[in-house]
């Protein structure tokens, strides 16, 4: 298998499965081979991933923005066929400027029938600098935009560095949802009706969103050879990087069918932005048939958000934020009390800071508020005392919480208390410096140990990128004993683990042996330091455990970041 190339391996795929063989591990060689990052996009990645999905979708990106280069190692298939093959199993499809011609030949006759299999495979389109791509061939780029998402399966749909104004109002038009009223001539009754209920705003909104429509739909009825009208595609993902908020904020009230919303500002957001957003959302929220439910907002200046967006929003049950010091020490942040009349329905929410220990006005008494509250991330915020030993009492029903980059140096109390007070089932402490301060490695990890054993509930741990070194010899102890670690899911990789220090923590799992087989991370340790002392530990772990190990040059490190940036 690991001489084929991807289309006959395709062809040979179900007659591998009939004899027992898995050829996961040939399609994750193959991935390898396409994506020269694949170091840096491994991390991002889940372990389980559907490694064949990933490597024909890539293909297929492969052949379409390069059909020459991409034909090379297979001289006798036409491109065409290698479309044909790839495309029922891509799942997001990007055009960007580096595209040129692809979306005149996906509109082609010729690839055609390939669009139709897009129609039916695509769930996701990421459309990059669309002013640059449609002075190359605007017709061909709204004709392909039209078939996926109005007669396709598209319902997410992603805008990033500058959309299209006339675009992007044509798309917001596809989350108004079922209940959405049709528009009629601009200057009829409904601009009246809405300029009489909403003022100007929302009658711009409607003749704008009408004017996209009418532009786009004579571009598309030339080359849209479908009898009667074309449907109307449901858009319920919008993900958006803008220049500034109000190129999105004053199309958002309208946006009724829209479930989940991710707005990112290239340029810094500031207090005047932030209350133009809110407005339009709380406008929003007051629609009967509002279906927004899980809301992103990054590269905001302003630390009091969070509580003013669960003030506006108080339907949300997902909420995500990307908070960024002010540029201007001297402006404080707004004085936003909390002013919830009851218990919000929140039941995820992830804070992140771009800078470490940053204070985040209210984080601790919104917590008192989301009894719901069962995944929380936080990256880089300055609570982490206050909020281990909140969680326990105010947020019982936390299933899955997330530390990164914050320092639990001195918290180790604290971590104890919520190990021993809770019922997590996943919890990750990744980059918190966990032994940076410890004098008594062993006593700490002792005691950690002891109560996640403890933990009935817990099925993931996660302690990656904590330095752990020759101290993942204690960690093997979960699985001491009659009593031991309900886990099948324990990652450990970026702890600068030497091969000497594997091989000491496999020989204990090996004596210990988990009564559940386990899923052990270890990947980006500097194994290759020593091969065959790798291989000798490898050799005692996989009778136990599904190893997820990589072929990491732990000194080319430098060069892969390079490679990258």
């Amino acid at each position: 298998m690991p001489h084929l190339n991807m289309f006959y391996l395709d062809r040979i795929e179900q007659a591998a499965h009939l004899k027992g063989i898995s050829v996961s591990s040939a399609w994750a060689a193959k991935w390898r081979e396409l994506n020269r990052t694949w170091r840096c996009k491994l991390k991002f990645m889940p372990p389980e991933a559907d490694w064949k999905q990933k490597c024909m979708e890539s293909f297929f990106h492969t052949v379409l923005l390069r059909p020459t280069l991409a034909q090379d190692p297979l001289p006798k298939v036409s491109a065409y066929a290698l479309l044909s093959v790839s495309a029922q199993y891509v799942r997001v499809l990007s055009l960007q400027t580096t595209a040129r011609d692809v979306c005149a030949r996906l509109a082609s006759e010729e690839l055609r029938p390939v669009l139709h299999v897009l129609e039916k495979s695509v769930r996701c389109v990421r459309l990059l600098d669309a002013r640059t791509l449609l002075k190359r061939g605007r017709t061909d780029v709204l004709f392909v935009l039209h078939r996926l998402i109005d007669h396709g399966a598209v319902t997410e749909v992603v805008l990033k560095r500058a959309p299209d104004r006339a675009i992007l109002s044509w798309i917001t038009a596809r989350c108004r949802g079922r209940h959405r009223i049709r528009s009629a001539p601009a200057g009829s009754c409904r601009d009246e009706a809405l300029w009489a209920r909403e003022g100007p705003a929302a009658a711009k909104r409607s003749r704008l969103c009408l004017l996209a429509d009418e532009e786009m739909g004579s571009e598309f009825s030339p080359s849209c050879s479908v009898p009667g009208r074309c449907p109307e595609g449901q858009v319920q993902c919008l993900d958006v990087e803008v220049h500034t908020l109000s190129t999105v904020s004053y199309l958002l009230p309208d946006c009724t069918g829209l479930h989940s919303c991710h707005l990112y500002c290239s340029q810094p957001l500031w207090e005047n932005e932030v209350a133009d957003l809110l407005e339009s959302l709380r406008k929003l929220f007051l629609r009967p048939h509002c279906c927004l439910r899980d809301l992103s907002i990054g590269n905001v200046c302003e630390r009091g958000l969070l509580a003013r967006v669960l003030n506006t929003c108080p339907a949300l049950y997902s909420l995500s934020l990307e908070i960024n010091p002010p540029q201007d020490t001297s402006c404080s942040a707004w004085n936003h009390s909390l002013q919830f009349s009851t218990k919000l329905s929140l039941e995820k929410l992830s804070l992140k800071s771009s800078e470490s220990q940053m204070m985040v006005e209210s984080f601790p008494a919104v917590l008192q508020h989301v009894p719901m509250l069962s995944t929380l991330h936080v990256t880089g915020v300055r609570h982490a005392r206050v909020l281990l030993q909140m969680l326990p009492e105010f947020n019982p029903l936390l299933k899955c919480l997330t530390l990164e980059d914050m320092s639990l140096a001195d918290c180790h109390q604290e971590i104890i208390h919520l190990l021993e007070n809770s019922s997590l089932q996943e919890l990750s402490l990744k980059d918190c410096r966990l032994l940076e301060k410890c004098a008594e490695k062993k006593a700490f990890l002792a005691l950690l140990v002891a109560a996640v054993k403890g933990l009935s509930s817990l099925r993931a741990l996660s302690l990656c990128q904590n330095r752990l070194a020759t101290s993942v010899i204690e960690i093997a102890d979960l699985f001491l004993g009659e009593c031991t670690s309900k886990i099948t899911k324990l990652d450990l990789s970026s702890n600068f683990i030497l091969p000497a220090d594997l091989l000491e923590f496999s020989r204990r799992m090996d004596v210990y042996r988990p009564t559940q087989r386990l899923t052990l991370d270890l990947r980006f340790n500097p194994l290759d330091r020593d091969p065959e002392l790798k291989g000798q530990a490898l050799g005692k772990l996989l009778p136990c455990c599904n190893v997820l190990t990589d072929g990491w040059d732990s000194r080319s490190t430098m060069a892969d970041h390079v490679s990258v940036m």
